[in-house]
């Protein structure tokens, strides 16, 4: 017969673990009705390894009871769910892998902020966002669907909203009724099945002028703050198509407050 702490150091555990073993009534010691100890057989020994492995494997406690207590089909059909699960977790590891790659690489463009006057001229996929805040007017109606996106943390960014008639404006003197909300590329936007009817803004998939900047206050970019872009879209004799979806990049807190670095990506012709 062996005692808790023998039967501990058997399998290399430590006697509170026996002894929660016991309470939960996975074993059962022979309790010496003399002194009230506690002991176990080679039985026990067995069983108690036997758990430890199938919780090494992830399975819970009910589980491994439930593993111990059936038969071997039963007990094939458990560890073939818990792969299924595995399977499960590490391709949502996989993907999140993935994600936090492409938000690194967004923190990387957070050093063309650094550099004034930067305009790039690409192509981007369609970018769909929903918007609830702004200087000059809020959209509380929309709640229910930010409260969806919320939870799509990190596939969701926070977006940047400036309309396209202000920015096509030559003599827009600032500053930009500028609304803030979140955003999704449309690929993520297919992958959860959000909706992307209205109030859903989506620019569709095309050219885009985008510039990097730095400010201490999102609410508040005018004409001057833009001012690459807009000579840029000068040059190019066009005008922008959509209002802008810009995204956050990175957030710095500085002796004045807190640096904001912001991409501002606008549609144009192509």
């Amino acid at each position: 017969m062996l005692t808790v702490k023998k039967l501990a150091d058997l399998l290399g555990l430590s006697p509170e673990v026996i002894r929660h073993y016991t309470h939960m009534g996975i074993l059962k010691p022979v309790v010496n009705s003399g002194n009230n100890y506690k002991y176990y057989d080679e039985q026990d020994l067995l069983y108690l390894a036997n758990i430890r492995v199938n919780r090494s494997l992830g399975l819970s406690l009910p589980q491994a009871q439930d593993f111990q207590s059936g038969s071997v089909k039963e007990q094939r059909h458990l560890l073939t769910e818990r792969s299924r699960q595995l399977c499960a977790e590490i391709e949502k590891l996989q993907k999140l892998q993935k994600r936090l790659t492409e938000v690194e690489n967004f923190l990387a463009q957070a050093e063309m902020c650094r550099k004034e006057g930067v305009v790039k001229d690409v192509r981007r996929d369609p970018i769909h966002s929903v918007y609830t805040f702004g200087l000059k007017k809020s959209h509380t109606d929309r709640f229910a669907i930010v409260q969806q996106w919320s939870k799509l943390f990190p596939f969701v960014h926070f977006s940047v909203k400036i309309p396209k008639e202000e920015l096509n404006d030559p003599n827009f003197g600032g500053p930009y009724s500028v609304e803030l909300g979140l955003g999704i590329v449309h690929k993520y936007l297919e992958e959860f099945h959000l909706q992307s009817t209205p109030p859903v803004e989506t620019i569709p998939e095309g050219r885009f002028l985008i510039i990097y900047l730095k400010t201490y206050d999102i609410l508040n970019l005018g004409p001057k703050d833009l001012k690459p872009l807009l000579d840029k879209i000068l040059s190019l004799n066009m005008s922008f198509t959509h209002s802008s979806s810009g995204r956050l990049l990175a957030i710095e807190e500085t002796p004045d407050g807190p640096l904001f670095s912001i991409l501002i990506r606008v549609r144009i012709s192509d």
